[in-house]
């Protein structure tokens, strides 16, 4: 039975204590498995959890050279900096992963990791404050920053956690909004597969974007199959609102509260979605 919790930062992961991403903890990816498993499992390895972290964050001084003439530059190691967060990748079945000197080093590869889908943590908490407290309506004001307090309280919990394609660097496209809107994200994918434009693609290195486009099209049909299957919203009508509302500004309280509103209902769909 599905029980929606906050997912916590601090997580022991093979005898060591570890500060995770909520997102992306032993924990969520507990949760991950269990729904996403069906879609990804034939690609993506379940099985084996592991960092992605660059050798040189892990004060390693070069990555692996293999004997097939290839830098493995990536190592599965927590990051040296104990005061940052780590995350956990699944990597696609066919990444090659080599040990040497007791250390797994990994090519780059295909990777999935959590994302949290609307974004209400301190920084944007704040943003969003100061937006509602420009009102001139005590009452809006006080209603308004009651639903952000219990906003915020969601940030961390499992229906606002989503798998995302980390090759591309989607999640620093969508976090180069102001306030890394969901709305808007999913507005742009839209207009990615109606070939309007491929904005989704704009933070990816130049290498990358091959990747990020054949997994954006050969993994889904369109924004309603990408919808459905990463954040388990199955109505075309919930959709179209996301999309809808992705193009209009936040500037004023009453705009606050239209984010919130449909953040909060998209909350509740998805539990009802893990429920059945």
């Amino acid at each position: 039975m599905f029980e929606n919790k906050e997912i916590k930062e601090d997580k022991k992961w093979y005898g060591k204590e570890i500060k995770f991403e909520p997102d992306s903890s032993p924990e969520a990816w507990n949760h991950y498995k269990k729904y996403y498993l069906a879609k990804f499992g034939e690609d993506y390895n379940f099985d084996k959890k592991v960092y992605y972290n660059h050798y040189s964050a892990c004060n390693l001084r070069r990555g692996y050279y293999s004997k097939t003439e290839q830098w493995f530059n990536y190592v599965n190691l927590p990051l040296a900096d104990t005061s940052r967060f780590n995350r956990l990748y699944i990597l696609e079945k066919s990444a090659k992963i080599e040990k040497n000197d007791n250390k797994e080093y990994i090519e780059p590869a295909m990777r999935l990791s959590g994302e949290c889908d609307f974004n209400f943590n301190d920084k944007k908490y704040k943003l969003f404050e100061n937006i509602i407290k420009t009102d001139l309506d005590v009452c809006k004001i006080e209603y308004a920053i009651n639903k952000l307090k219990k906003c915020k309280e969601k940030h961390h919990t499992l229906v606002n956690f989503s798998l995302m394609q980390s090759v591309g660097n989607m999640q620093g496209f969508k976090g180069s909004n102001r306030f890394d809107r969901f709305d808007t994200f999913v507005n742009e994918l839209s207009q990615y597969y109606s070939g309007l434009n491929v904005n989704v693609l704009s933070a990816s290195s130049d290498q990358n974007k091959f990747a990020l486009v054949s997994y954006l099209n050969n993994s889904f049909d369109d924004v309603y199959d990408y919808c459905k299957s990463i954040y388990f919203i199955s109505s075309k009508e919930f959709v179209d609102k996301i999309i809808s509302q992705g193009s209009m500004p936040i500037i004023t309280c009453d705009d606050v509260v239209r984010y919130m509103n449909l953040a909060e209902e998209y909350w509740n769909l998805k539990e009802e979605y893990f429920k059945h």
